[in-house]
């Protein structure tokens, strides 16, 4: 068996990369919220942070208003701005990092389906379904059914914060606006608008925190999160493909649960372990299964391993 050639060997260390940045944005934050800063705060550093390192795109690119106009600039903003980092900061405080590295990215693929067959003529084929089958399936469980004792308001706020995730990449994919681009008018436009209020009428821990909390999470949610998982993620596609760069979030639910159980000492039983392993393999289908009828797995397993 020849070894795999050197591109799709970067490609695969770019695409790990950027899973587990995603996956430990949502644990950081979740530790964040249970220890010393509070949602508000956690916002601000990410927004800020991230339009002070993104303001030289909007400086070259601007706001692209004549692509968006004012309403999808701020659709934008609020569907993958601030507004949805403080609502996931919000639901983290009663949810595990487990359940939003499931529900966000699950229900953001679904809503995604539904909203592309609906609004821009997208074929719906049998994998996309069973994706949608397995997903709702897999978030049953994290919402509590069974046992409803397990779902909180937290996990209310997760699935909202996946309807508007798919919102705003509605939004970016009818303006055909690049990543980096689309990330830089978020960021820059959530410092403008959600920081003044902030400062002016927020409740902030920032104060009272201890230095080294704010600077790590400064650091991993303005720069990691916002720069180099969005240049890691669209390396890997480069690299390995479309197909392949689709099924990337299909893993966050699962790194997500390990490094909750490994970092925050989260428990994580059996149904846990099914409902984020059904939400992962329901996002890989949603996402890669663009050819109906075809089962994307063999798409994505013939364009890394067919040099093997």
């Amino acid at each position: 068996m020849s070894p795999l050639p050197k591109g799709r060997v970067l490609g695969l260390v770019w695409a790990a990369t950027a899973i587990a940045i995603w996956s430990g944005s949502l644990v950081m934050l979740r530790l964040g919220v249970t220890t010393s800063l509070n949602a508000y705060d956690l916002t601000a550093l990410r927004v800020g942070v991230a339009a002070l390192v993104l303001a030289p795109v909007i400086c070259r690119r601007g706001f692209a208003l004549e692509r968006l106009g004012v309403r999808g600039l701020l659709a934008m903003v609020a569907g993958f701005g601030a507004p949805y980092i403080l609502l996931i900061s919000l639901g983290l405080g009663t949810a595990p990092a487990s359940a939003a590295g499931s529900l966000n990215p699950g229900v953001m693929a679904v809503v995604s389906v539904l909203l592309g067959w609906r609004l821009c003529g997208d074929r719906i084929g049998p994998a996309r379904v069973a994706g949608v089958v397995a997903i709702l399936v897999g978030a049953s469980f994290f919402a509590g059914v069974p046992g409803a004792e397990t779902a909180s308001v937290g996990h209310l706020i997760l699935i909202f914060t996946g309807v508007m995730w798919a919102g705003y990449a509605l939004v970016v994919r009818r303006a055909g606006i690049p990543a980096l681009h689309a990330t830089a008018i978020v960021a820059v436009g959530s410092a403008i608008l959600y920081l003044p209020v902030y400062v002016a009428a927020l409740p902030t821990q920032l104060p009272v925190a201890p230095m080294p909390d704010i600077v790590m999470q400064a650091v991993f949610q303005g720069v990691f999160v916002s720069v180099v998982a969005v240049f890691a993620f669209n390396r890997s596609r480069e690299l390995l493909g479309p197909v392949a760069g689709a099924t990337l979030p299909a893993l966050i639910p699962l790194v997500t649960l390990g490094l909750g159980v490994v970092a925050l000492d989260e428990a994580a039983g059996a149904r846990d372990l099914a409902a984020a392993t059904l939400i992962g393999v329901g996002v890989a289908l949603t996402l890669a299964g663009h050819a109906p009828g075809r089962w994307p797995g063999m798409a994505l397993f013939r364009r890394v391993f067919r040099d093997a």
